[in-house]
């Protein structure tokens, strides 16, 4: 359905490498091309060729002027003067206030290339209520200004086949990873998927959404978070702009490929996963929005999704498997008034397999971490359709193994066997992975939900993942039975039980369960020496005691 433009690919294998590292000539020259691609074309001419008219147009080329900030001072001194011209911003001859006063718009009024083909007192329109839905309703705080005079810039230029970026500036204050910016607009939008001042609209939406995150929380594009910034910048476009669909041209990256973890960055999936907000919001309101950002300065993103749902007294696992419910129920298959308002003009998810149904049927399929897995069976017999959505809600395998994928094993039988669950009278599944605390199981049939969210970990009573690795796992936890809500003294020695580490904390929740959640560090938050560890933890009158193995490389 979509062909990258040259400038897609050579972005996405740029942005998979970028951080603080000098990245390679062959990969600095493919981010030059890339940039210049869009802003000089007429240095480039007889060098790359033409972009095709079927090629699809990039939604947001904020990552692409990410990575020419960061990388600026490895260019040579050639490309180097090229690119500083092009980040110090365009130069146009108008320029106004939009009426709500927050917004500088720049433009050309003369340079028939560069003119708007939409009405420019439209844009200040959209640019403004904006602003009203994502500061003063939402309750983001606005971003800060590039310049003295107290508003912020956003320029009309001609940007190809490109929707609209936004391009950091200045790291304000030093150190602090956040970054004051400016936004471009594409001046036509003639030939888009959304065209005229609707296209500008959700632009502006997602634009203004990266110029708030980066500005306010953190810059961290690269570090395997490109996906949440396109993700979140995309369900924006929705909630400002609703009856604007542009965001529909995605989804199906995404729906055909929910096996793949959520983490995948550099591919269309991270703005066809703008339903994940949007099953957020719908769920818990914009609160949890805000808190994921406001986690993101000293988290990576995957744990900040995983925290901040804990926080709402959920668990990842339990919010992917009602999520991928959601999923199921598109199309056709609409339940109107439930689950996505916008449901039905959704695509079907695509099941991993398709299978007929016999009492001791077995399978084995792999999936990512943070994924769905759906896994459709038949049986010819009754004629009935199962539909069993796997769920791996592993954390730190999606932040350090995005790419990887992890197999799982699945039987079904038509009666109680030993070892099986129940699904219903007629069907009884039993599951196996490795570290089965993170898988979770829901079933649907003949499209009636039967369970969603049931944790596969069963009565764990041991910390896990064991032994824990500082390379490998952020967080161990330790399943707990607290008697109430009150703290739990949690303590942690040596074999010659010397104290380690000790705190006074609440529990989480991890998949359904119950849990102390702990980084490894001793008490001056350093790591500890390889070796086998004694805990306990005390709540009320209640006092759970074990043993813990921390690696130590």
């Amino acid at each position: 359905m979509f062909k990258y433009t040259l400038l897609f690919f050579l972005s996405l294998i740029i942005f998979s490498t970028i951080n603080a590292q000098q990245l390679s000539s062959s990969k600095l020259d493919s981010l030059y091309y890339s940039v210049v691609k869009i802003k000089r074309p007429d240095l480039l001419r007889n060098k790359i060729p033409a972009v095709s008219a079927a090629a699809a147009h990039i939604k947001s080329a904020t990552g692409l002027f990410n990575a020419v900030r960061m990388q600026l001072q490895f260019f040579n001194s050639q490309q180097k003067s090229v690119l500083q011209s092009i980040l110090q911003g365009p130069v146009t001859d108008t320029s106004f206030v939009s009426p709500g006063g927050f917004f500088r718009i720049f433009y050309d009024n003369k340079e028939e290339a560069d003119t708007p083909t939409y009405s420019i007192d439209s844009l200040a329109l959209a640019l403004d209520s904006v602003y009203n839905y994502e500061v003063n309703y939402i309750g983001f705080p606005p971003p800060p200004f590039s310049d003295g005079d107290n508003k912020y810039d956003v320029y009309v230029q001609a940007l190809g086949y490109v929707y609209s970026y936004t391009t950091p500036e200045t790291e304000t204050p030093a150190g602090s990873g956040k970054y004051t910016s400016y936004i471009e607009i594409n001046n036509d939008y003639t030939d888009f998927y959304t065209t005229g001042i609707n296209a500008v609209r959700v632009s502006c939406a997602h634009e203004f959404d990266h110029a708030i995150n980066l500005g306010n929380y953190v810059n961290r594009y690269f570090a395997g978070d490109e996906f949440f910034y396109e993700l979140s910048a995309t369900a924006m476009e929705h909630f400002v702009f609703a009856t604007i669909k542009d965001y529909l041209q995605y989804l199906p990256s995404y729906f055909d490929n929910t096996s793949n973890s959520m983490a995948v960055n550099g591919t269309l999936q991270e703005f066809g996963l703008g339903i994940w907000n949007i099953y957020l919001k719908d769920r818990f309101g914009f609160d949890i929005i805000k808190k994921e950002w406001e986690l993101m300065p000293t988290e990576v993103a995957m744990d900040c999704i995983n925290d901040a749902v804990q926080d709402y007294g959920s668990s990842l696992g339990a919010e992917l498997n009602n999520f991928a419910v959601w999923m199921y129920f598109t199309n056709y298959r609409t339940i109107p008034g439930k689950y996505f308002e916008d449901a039905s003009y959704y695509p079907l998810v695509l099941p991993l397999s398709t299978l007929n149904f016999n009492s001791g049927l077995s399978f084995q399929l792999e999936s990512g971490a943070s994924s769905n897995s759906f896994v459709t069976i038949i049986n010819p017999v009754s004629l009935d359709t199962l539909v069993i959505i796997i769920t791996n809600s592993d954390v730190q395998d999606a932040i350090a193994n995005t790419d990887s994928l992890y197999p799982f094993k699945v039987s079904l039988y038509n009666s109680d066997v030993s070892g099986t669950t129940k699904i219903t009278n007629n069907y009884f599944i039993n599951f196996s992975a490795v570290n089965s605390t993170f898988w979770t199981n829901g079933e649907i049939l003949n499209n009636a939900v039967i369970q969603s969210g049931q944790s596969l970990a069963g009565s764990i009573n041991y910390p896990f993942p064991s032994p824990f690795n500082y390379l490998k796992n952020a967080f161990i936890y330790i399943p707990i039975n607290p008697v109430n809500n009150i703290g739990i003294q949690f303590n942690v020695y040596t074999i010659a039980m010397k104290l380690v580490y000790s705190s006074n904390q609440p529990f989480n929740y991890f998949n359904g369960l119950k849990v102390i959640k702990w980084n490894g560090r001793n008490s001056d938050n350093n790591k500890l020496p390889t070796g086998v560890y004694i805990y306990t933890a005390k709540t009320g009158d209640n006092l759970a005691k074990g043993k813990l193995v921390i690696f130590n490389q």
